[in-house]
């Protein structure tokens, strides 16, 4: 993580008004290095640029590498373990006379003093806690409180804290926010209250005359009354006429409403004591009732005083009804609860299921590991040799032609049972300086079980030999390992960089009645020797 106020990358190249040379700059972000590392190929990088670069992929090819046109790939792969410091450049970067970037500060200094003075200016930019922008750290306070966007204020009409930026959208809302009526011109009416201004006090508001006559202004609504009273009184019984009748009407039909519905209960009443009641306790019937009550009701009053009586039993049935209800419902409610509790049983054991299908899963794939461990192992080579026999070799070809399979690895074989482990790299469509004209072929250690007892670095001769199955010749070539080389030393990862002969064999000799592949099958043979007079 970079410190406050320095951006993540290398440093900005304003640092250096005076010039500086091209190598202080970072090969990843352009800026000035930052802890500068220098990678296996040369070129320099920020550590954190270059950690970055490394976690994108388990192959990163050095972009400068490549804009230089070198397609080595053991040369330009970066990896982390071949990453060193470059303490020679910071060194020198020390000494060179910078300037702080920060808009508005004077400090110049040198650059060993830049990165603490940068934590400490009073011009490096914060970002405010509030909305985000970057504000100078002596200009803080005045922005919390007098810029920012995101400061607290509160609304002066009704006291409701908000933020700067939301105090336009709340008094579009706010309930105490002064308002004027455009139509008699009282100016600061609280919003809530505007409406009932307008409906019971504005003067010039236009309401309705009950008469039906135009829409008049409030203010001369009585003397419109008062010009033509006789007129608006007539109206006036015409409309309580209308209502009177409108009333009575909708009680008769409310009433007569209420006994159908009280008929319905009674026969539903009469079924249920048909079902099981006892005699003493049957409830009376609607006929019975209306026999006690008199054979004729004609009156209103009449027929209140039955609907009383109906309702007495109603309210019965009712009670009735009512426990029912809150028994049954009461029935639903443990069924619910069972079936939540049979939910969560039930998503249990899906999970335990789960699992066990992943640890069934898993158990196949160690299963298939440790087959194929054992196959390698009973066809492993420990005397320093390998026949490879490759398969296929029109489909690995094209794949390599094709750039989706570039290269392919020939099983482990050992110097001896307990010896150093090794295995072969070919690229059949050439690798390097054989590129697309011959097949290339490498050598490459690999970190092995019993690399803490062995002499290294690696010191063999190594024979390449691919078979003529027609009888011919067979074409060898070979070369001496280097000590000096990290290709040869002891292994610090999987396997080392490999080392070999990017000319082995011409393409053009598998043309034609070449015997180098036969049934679409190559062999290759190789042989680690021991270098006479070591």
């Amino acid at each position: 993580m970079s410190e406050v106020g320095l951006p993540v990358g290398g440093y900005p190249t304003e640092i250096f008004k005076k010039g500086f040379d091209l190598k202080v700059l970072c090969n990843a972000c352009n800026r000035v290095l930052r802890d500068p590392v220098q990678s296996y190929c040369g070129h320099r990088f920020c550590r954190e640029c270059i950690s970055a670069i490394i976690s994108s992929g388990s192959q990163v090819q050095c972009n400068s590498c490549i804009e230089e046109g070198v397609d080595n790939e053991d040369y330009s792969i970066i990896r982390k373990e071949q990453l060193f410091p470059d303490n020679a450049l910071r060194r020198e970067m020390f000494s060179m006379e910078s300037n702080c970037s920060n808009l508005g500060c004077p400090w110049t200094g040198k650059f060993r003093d830049f990165e603490k003075h940068v934590k400490d200016c009073k011009f490096r930019p914060i970002p405010c806690p509030n909305c985000g922008e970057s504000v100078e750290v002596s200009r803080v306070k005045s922005h919390a409180e007098k810029d920012c966007p995101k400061r607290p204020v509160t609304c002066k009409y009704c006291s409701t804290s908000t933020s700067q930026d939301q105090l336009e959208e709340h008094n579009k809302e706010c309930p105490k926010y002064p308002m004027n009526c455009e139509s008699c011109g009282k100016k600061k009416i609280q919003r809530d209250k505007f409406q009932g201004h307008v409906d019971s006090e504005c003067p010039n508001k236009k309401v309705k005359c009950i008469a039906g006559c135009e829409a008049v202004e409030r203010r001369r609504f009585i003397s419109h009354i008062e010009e033509m009273p006789g007129f608006h009184i007539e109206k006036m019984m015409d409309q309580l006429r209308e209502l009177t009748n409108f009333i009575t009407g909708e009680k008769l039909r409310h009433l007569g409403e209420d006994v159908e519905q009280l008929k319905q209960t009674m026969s539903l009443s009469n079924d249920m004591q048909q079902n099981g009641a006892s005699g003493t306790n049957r409830l009376p019937s609607y006929d019975e009732a209306q026999s006690a009550e008199g054979a004729g009701i004609n009156t209103d009053a009449n027929k209140l005083a039955a609907v009383e009586i109906k309702v007495g039993t109603f309210e019965g049935i009712v009670t009735t009804l009512h426990r029912e209800i809150e028994r049954v419902l009461n029935v639903l409610d443990d069924r619910q609860k069972d079936m939540e509790i049979i939910k969560r049983d039930c998503e249990e054991k899906a999970k335990k299921i789960e699992e066990l299908e992943r640890k069934l899963a898993y158990s196949e794939v160690q299963v298939t590991q440790l087959s194929q461990n054992v196959l390698s192992k009973d066809n492993c080579s420990f005397n320093g040799e390998l026949v490879w026999r490759i398969e296929n070799w029109s489909e690995v070809r094209a794949k390599a032609v094709a750039g989706t399979v570039t290269s392919l690895f020939s099983p482990p074989f050992y110097t001896s049972k307990y010896g150093y482990k090794m295995c072969v790299r070919l690229y059949p469509n050439g690798d390097g300086m054989g590129k697309k004209t011959h097949i290339s072929i490498f050598f490459a250690i690999l970190r092995g079980d019993y690399d803490a007892i062995l002499t290294w670095p690696f010191s063999k001769r190594v024979i390449f030999t691919v078979f003529d199955q027609s009888g011919g010749a067979p074409v060898r070539d070979s070369f001496r390992t280097d000590p000096n080389s990290s290709s040869f030393k002891r292994p610090t990862t999987d396997m080392n960089i490999a080392s070999g002969c990017p000319l082995f064999l011409p393409l053009s000799r598998l043309q034609g009645n070449g015997g180098f592949v036969k049934d679409n099958v190559m062999f290759i043979k190789t042989q680690v020797e021991d270098v006479p007079g070591q």
